[in-house]
């Protein structure tokens, strides 16, 4: 995709490949092609690759991204560390400061903030760029920083009264980042959003599977809690023999006890694991589902919720974190306490009982997310925010 010369550049910056699985990148992706549409800025998405020395320029979607080798910012690290980190800091400052000139970048706007985040900081402060900074925190970056050596976390307090302004993804993280780095720390809350149109237009290969489904899309970590969904549909599991559990999602260390975990409770054949599918063959699921369940113990805000409204599904969810944002019990969806799965068990069976009121709660939701949960809602709130910082 070509620049327009007659508009800035707004520069997001992921710490990863942005081909990477996950809410984040989704995040990213979407709310720079509304910056296309829009026309307000020519969006240039920044990801950290090590084996790009130079900047490498590709299309992703119809967007410019361009994978550079970010090395991280570690002030507690050891001499020979620190100085490889210097040498490197001299030069890419120097070519950071001749990209942003070139390209005219005017917002650089990290998003998951981490120790490659601080270098970019660092570079925009000692090059003097007229650019504004805003870090955009989504919920595990902020336990990172928390468990950060007290050298590392003092630097992080610093840099962020540096930056022009700091977005949060939820009120329930929003209250976190205050708590942590004090309240005189000026957070602005900006949800997430979703084109629903355009999600439910992707397309992948249809998905056979029997009977009723009660679906779950999360990593498969401890947060996600789909160890008490696991436990709660082995407790209704005999009474719905039409029912099955279908949890889809990134790999990571929960997946082989979850595994375990059904075959002790003897609903293994009940239980279908899809890990690492590609965002768009979730929809699939997601057209097949009857329940959308999302039992977490920690959610900043759960893009997944908005998806499951997409697709008008009934959705049950703990309150924790951001969740009850999106969800108003008994109206958009079911809230229940985290860690308990008799009442999630109890909860599920309730919707499998009555599909005509199960249905209506997802007819809500889909309503709500589609009048109050859009990238161009969200879209509009970061450019006002970036025009205030900038004023």
């Amino acid at each position: 995709m070509e620049k327009n010369s007659n508009r800035s550049t707004y520069l997001f910056v992921l710490p990863w490949a942005v081909s990477n699985l996950g809410g984040v990148n989704q995040v990213v992706l979407n709310l720079a092609q509304e910056m296309v549409r829009s026309g307000t800025f020519d969006p240039i998405i920044l990801t950290s690759d090590w084996d790009a020395i130079d900047p490498i320029f590709e299309d992703v979607r119809g967007l410019r991204v361009v994978r550079w080798r970010l090395r991280f910012y570690q002030p507690n690290a050891g001499l020979k560390v620190r100085f490889a980190y210097a040498c490197w800091e001299w030069r890419f400052r120097r070519r950071f400061a001749r990209f942003c000139r070139e390209h005219r970048v005017a917002v650089v706007n990290p998003h998951y903030p981490g120790p490659t985040s601080l270098a970019i900081e660092r570079a925009i402060q000692s090059s003097r760029l007229r650019v504004s900074i805003l870090f955009s925190f989504h919920g595990a970056d902020l336990t990172t920083i928390q468990n950060a050596p007290p050298t590392d976390f003092s630097h992080w307090r610093q840099a962020l009264r540096c930056v022009h302004g700091v977005v949060a993804c939820s009120r329930d993280l929003g209250n976190k980042l205050t708590g942590v780095f004090g309240g005189d720390l000026a957070v602005k809350v900006i949800h997430n959003g979703l084109d629903v149109a355009a999600f439910r237009n992707l397309s992948g290969t249809p998905v056979a599977l029997d009977g009723r489904i009660i679906l779950n899309v999360a990593k498969f970590e401890e947060k996600k809690g789909q160890d008490i969904l696991v436990k709660a549909f082995a407790r209704i599991a005999a009474d719905y023999p039409d029912v099955n559990l279908v949890l889809v999602g990134a790999t990571a260390r929960k997946l082989d006890t979850l595994r375990a975990l059904c075959v002790d409770l003897k609903i293994d054949q009940r239980v279908l694991f899809f890990p690492d599918t590609p965002h768009h063959q979730v929809v699939e699921f997601f057209r097949r589902a009857t329940i959308f369940a999302l039992p977490s113990r920690q959610e900043p805000f759960g893009i997944v919720l908005l998806e499951a409204g997409a697709f008008g599904l009934p959705v049950v969810a703990s309150r924790v974190g951001g969740i009850p944002e999106i969800l108003t019990d008994g109206l958009t969806g079911r809230l229940v306490a985290p860690d308990d799965e008799v009442e999630l068990a109890q909860c599920l069976a309730s919707l499998l009982d009555s599909p005509e009121s199960s249905r209506e709660l997802g007819a809500r939701l889909r309503q709500h997310v589609e009048s109050n949960f859009t990238w161009s809602q969200a879209l509009t709130k970061y450019l006002a925010f970036t025009n205030s910082t900038r004023a």
